[in-house]
């Protein structure tokens, strides 16, 4: 759906707590090694891009030396941590109706994937294809936590005990592990496939679910769509954000040169934009503004360096912009901070 692949921040969240309950790792210090700022990012919608996921699970994988750990993160996991969609999964009426859920809903846990539920004549199945290249030590991490992320909560609505029919995995662990996957899963577990896939019985599609409860999964689902229509409006801008910081130094960020870099015509890129509720003088203003507000803040930095650093060519241009962002020139913003 979303145009840069990212995962809510919840996911992570999930990892975090099941690394230091089993592995008793510094988890704070690998998601700073990372560059990953979960705080922050639990205190809004904002997304965790793919790169920074990836080297985290890579790094999960090297401090623990278990290339399976994507089964054990799930074993705790909260519905919870997911809001909204957390709640109307749980509130699903049966499991055919999950699984539409769920397929439905998916971007708003990841983008890095995409799902789909399955009922024809022969099987049932909720598969996962991804949507990115994740690195060798990684790709087997994200089989197993999608698998075994369904299965956990069929097993949390349906039946403590459920075992599916058959899982299939994007990956071949090393083989002193296999075992491991088959008392997971309490069932045929098959490897080396395109795309994970778990298979159910058709015989469960229909049977209503305990926790049924029409309403509040409606609500909630209202909720799901306005995660989604919020992440439609704020990839692009996010993105354009981040090649300005990137291009201002070298003072080359024409509207020209970010669209060309976000493989978009100008047109398309400014109808986007548009869509999206802004424009690129408007993103380039307010990344200069706030650029300009930190780089002031740093006791050594001149007036000169900040205009250099934020693509002006000479310091006059760069007090004229200022004192239209913010009504005071640089040095009067300085005397008042």
């Amino acid at each position: 759906m979303t145009s840069t692949p990212t995962s809510f921040y919840a996911n992570l969240v999930v990892v975090t707590e099941a690394l230091k309950r089993h592995y008793q790792l510094d988890t704070d210090k690998m998601l700073d090694e990372v560059g990953v700022d979960l705080q922050a990012a639990a205190r809004g919608d904002q997304r965790v891009p793919f790169e920074l996921v990836d080297r985290f699970w890579a790094l999960a994988v090297e401090a623990t030396g278990n290339p399976t750990i994507g089964l054990d993160v799930v074993e705790d996991m909260n519905p919870a941590v997911y809001r909204s969609l957390g709640v109307a999964l749980l509130c699903s009426s049966t499991l055919r109706d999950f699984f539409n859920r769920f397929e439905r809903f998916f971007a708003v846990i990841s983008t890095l994937e995409t799902t789909q539920f399955e009922d024809n004549r022969e099987y049932a199945s909720f598969s996962d294809h991804s949507q990115v290249d994740y690195s060798k030590a990684t790709v087997g991490c994200h089989a197993d936590a999608f698998a075994a992320f369904v299965v956990k909560f069929i097993r949390l609505v349906y039946k403590p005990d459920y075992s599916p029919l058959k899982i299939e995995l994007a990956w071949t662990p090393p083989e002193e592990f296999h075992q491991k996957y088959h008392d997971w899963f309490d069932c045929k577990v098959e490897f080396g496939f395109d795309d994970s896939r778990v298979f159910i019985d058709k015989q469960d599609l229909d049977v209503e679910l305990f926790g049924s409860n029409p309403d509040i999964a409606m609500q909630n689902d209202q909720l799901a769509l306005s995660v989604l229509e919020r992440m439609r409006k704020l990839d692009l801008p996010e993105q354009v954000y981040s090649k300005l910081i990137e291009f201002l130094p070298a003072g080359d960020c024409s509207r020209e040169k970010v669209a060309r870099s976000l493989a978009m015509s100008e047109s398309a890129f400014q109808k986007k934009l548009k869509a999206a509720g802004t424009s690129y003088q408007q993103l380039l203003d307010e990344t200069r503004t706030e650029l300009a507000k930190l780089h002031l803040s740093e006791p050594d930095m001149s007036v000169d360096e900040v205009a250099y650093l934020l693509g002006f060519s000479d310091c006059s241009n760069f007090t004229r912009a200022f004192k239209r962002w913010l009504g005071v020139s640089p040095r009067e913003y300085l005397s008042s901070h």
